[in-house]
């Protein structure tokens, strides 16, 4: 992080001395977030809110081409989700939301969205970490059937909720999980196709419980 940032600041001094080439567009800020988000920095969710508010605030004020797209949104969301921090993700999905239902047609939530703020509920040590995660599976079967999302369940989405289960030990949760993600790929869900990954979550359910 401090390696990008120095470059970025690099950039904007010399946009202010009058290089208009150089001045940071949004994939700049974007690249930004997304380094907070990879880092293991402990204020990497700060950092990367920061810049998605200062990213809003500039293209509010014209001084910003393009406003944050999914991509953005989600960066942001991983670096909550690192850090367990099932509020703060929640947030930025909801603030992404409703960019998008302002106008912003970039900010639409998709899979990856939603993938993330459930692997941030497994990740979390609450004990209705397992019933959230599961719940947003339910929400994303039900907007992708009446077409508010382009995509439905994949294979990282139902892992993602047996995670949540298999943290718990709860092998009773992760196979109903399992059974559901293999009866979606059965009916025609190609995505939702159980991979090795999936079958080592309940083995390590298993070993927990």
């Amino acid at each position: 992080v401090v390696g990008a940032q120095k470059v970025f600041d690099r950039m904007q001094m010399d946009y202010y001395a009058g290089n208009k080439a150089a001045k940071p567009d949004i994939q700049s800020y974007s690249i930004l977030v997304d380094c907070w988000a990879k880092s293991n920095h402990k204020d990497s969710s700060r950092g990367a809110q920061k810049l998605l508010d200062t990213m809003i605030d500039k293209h509010k004020s014209r001084d910003l081409d393009g406003s944050p797209d999914a991509v953005t949104y989600n960066s942001v969301m991983s670096a909550y989700a690192k850090q367990g921090d099932v509020v703060g993700a929640q947030k930025v999905l909801d603030r992404m939301q409703m960019d998008y239902d302002a106008g912003n047609k970039a900010a639409k939530p998709d899979i990856r969205s939603y993938n993330v703020l459930i692997d941030c509920w497994a990740k979390s040590n609450r004990p209705d970490a397992p019933r959230g995660a599961e719940k947003l599976l339910d929400s994303i079967t039900v907007k992708y059937r009446i077409g508010e999302l382009d995509e439905g369940p994949n294979v990282v989405t139902y892992r993602s909720v047996m995670a949540a289960y298999a943290k718990q030990g709860d092998v009773a949760g992760a196979r109903k999980v399992f059974d559901r993600m293999q009866t979606d790929y059965d009916a025609g869900n190609n995505a939702a196709k159980p991979d090795i990954r999936s079958y080592n979550v309940l083995i390590d359910c298993w070993a927990k419980s």
